[in-house]
């Protein structure tokens, strides 16, 4: 199996936490037709899926910021490559395409969301190394 992101990890969370609230809802709706030995089996097997969910979310956040700080060292290549040769470049469109990469990751920095960074870095990258 390959390895997961940290966006299909928090995805599976998700799921996971909807089949918790399921479980949560039946055991609700049936609670009178259960038997104590019942209720409390449910009980146990909805609390471990919302556990499973918590783990979930927990690696998610682990693996983003493995994300962030690969996508930091990235950042920092490529901030010393662009000092370096941004003002020899030939071709103002790549000029005009890179700035906008630029102003692309700030924008995706400045929301906060993980995923929109690196990919506003891999788009820089691409556009930088094209």
């Amino acid at each position: 199996m390959a390895n997961l992101t940290a966006e299909q990890v928090n995805g599976l969370a998700d799921n996971f936490s909807a089949m918790a609230q399921a479980v949560g809802e039946y055991r609700y709706k049936n609670y009178e037709n259960l038997s104590e030995s019942q209720n409390q089996q449910i009980k146990d097997l909805q609390a471990t899926i919302l556990d499973i969910a918590d783990r979930l979310y927990t690696l998610s956040a682990v693996l983003v910021m493995e994300d962030i700080e690969t996508s930091l060292a990235t950042i920092d290549n490529i901030t010393n490559e662009l000092r370096e040769t941004y003002k020899t470049l030939l071709d103002f469109q790549k000029a005009i395409n890179v700035a906008g990469a630029i102003v692309a990751l700030g924008s995706s920095i400045l929301s906060g969301k993980p995923a929109s960074i690196v990919q506003s870095i891999d788009s820089l990258v691409k556009i930088w190394n094209a």
